[in-house]
């Protein structure tokens, strides 16, 4: 079962790496990122993928994006499957009032400093909220899971104490693939 899980994974990451080649060519800007952000992309749908939220009616998933997006056009093309039968729908620039609705927060590396501001009215709401960096850090406890690049490997780490106190249940299969589990 694990063996088919990782290769089902490394599946959603091979589609990830395919995915600059299937998207008309981003703007100069955005070529040195692109690869990168393709593949977090895919991170972040696997991960709501392999969580369960508390009962609710709403009929999509929100992947929320606060600040400034980092991921141009990629999150929309990883975002395209539905997830247990919920379509995603992408917000962007969320601010403090703006997270009531998420299901799944990421918070890019350029606004973990701005993080603070809304990191009480995201306690112990059930928001999967992730970050990137290179671990879990102390200063940012609200944080479930964190992407991290390792030279040409990205991995992740999880807080699943913060996940399960938000009300948030993380797959045995999502943990097992991480590279820390707090």
């Amino acid at each position: 079962m694990r063996f088919k899980l990782r290769r089902q994974f490394l599946n959603y990451l091979t589609l990830a790496a395919s995915l600059p080649l299937c998207i008309a060519s981003p703007a100069a800007d955005d070529v040195a990122d692109a690869p990168e952000y393709a593949l977090k992309a895919v991170y972040l749908n696997n991960f709501a993928l392999f969580t369960d939220w508390p009962e609710s009616t709403d009929e999509a998933l929100e992947f929320c994006v606060f600040g400034k997006d980092p991921f141009g056009r990629f999150l929309e093309k990883a975002a395209q499957k539905k997830i247990r039968g919920k379509a995603i729908r992408i917000r962007r620039a969320v601010s403090g009032a703006d997270l009531k609705n998420c299901h799944l927060l990421f918070i890019p590396a350029a606004e973990r400093e701005n993080f603070n501001r809304i990191a009480p009215s995201i306690s112990q709401q059930a928001i999967l909220t992730v970050t990137e960096t290179s671990h879990i850090d102390e200063k940012y406890p609200n944080v479930m899971i964190v992407i991290v690049q390792d030279g040409s490997n990205v991995m992740f780490d999880v807080n699943q104490n913060v996940a399960k106190t938000a009300g948030l249940t993380l797959s045995s299969k999502l943990l097992r693939l991480a590279r820390n589990v707090k």
